[in-house]
């Protein structure tokens, strides 16, 4: 599978529909950490992004698999997220070729489904928190250590990124009931994880990351 492939079994995982552009990065940066698989992202001013998943996305709305409509909902004053919100569905002949690929990986498929429904299941997020949230997991990969929240909103401002230890709290709350994310008392075992404490209260929050 490529990422056109994932992207197009991702869109049908999340009912045919991912409304904004950042919320769909967003949902396909967490499906790729989730899936273990390399999708290109890289730091942006709104969280992790990949020129790749957007250049599929386009390439699938091009060729009438996805159609897109644009609706104004206006904007973050702080925060300058989008001020028209661009949505994507699945056309007819995309749900065709959906049908098609998922006979043609039902393995792939299936993980895709699951992780898509532990991402609904683990809260109702906007796209605003889900970036947030993807912020707090890229920061805690590239800490690859123990950190406090102060210390994760100091490395934020060097990507650019406005988040305070609230936000960082919060995010690391939802990336517990993702699965991707433990927190308890005591150290934390040399399984790839890594650990993090929370205003100073010695916490084992880990992030867990795919194998091969």
């Amino acid at each position: 599978m490529d990422t056109r492939d994932i992207l197009l079994l991702a869109h049908d995982a999340f009912g045919g529909e991912i409304r904004g552009k950042t919320n769909l990065q967003k949902k396909l940066y967490f499906l790729s950490i989730m899936l273990g698989e390399d999708l290109g992202y890289g730091p942006h001013y709104y969280g992790p992004y990949s020129s790749e998943v957007a250049a599929a996305n386009m390439n699938l709305k091009v060729l009438g698999y996805l159609g897109e409509s644009i609706a104004s909902v206006g904007s973050d004053g702080t925060e300058g997220f989008e001020i028209a919100r661009h949505d994507f569905k699945l056309t007819q002949d995309g749900h065709t070729l959906v049908e098609a690929k998922k006979k043609r990986f039902p393995e792939e498929w299936n993980k895709i489904k699951k992780a898509a429904e532990a991402l609904n299941a683990a809260g109702d997020l906007n796209y605003v928190e889900l970036s947030i949230a993807a912020k707090a997991y890229f920061l805690l990969d590239q800490k690859g250590g123990p950190a406090k929240t102060i210390d994760l909103v100091r490395m934020a401002r060097q990507f650019g990124w406005s988040v305070n230890e609230a936000d960082i709290e919060r995010a690391v709350d939802f990336l517990q009931r993702l699965g991707l994310a433990e927190a308890g008392t005591g150290q934390v075992a040399d399984l790839g994880f890594a650990p993090v404490e929370i205003r100073g209260e010695p916490l084992s929050a880990t992030i867990r990351r795919e194998r091969g």
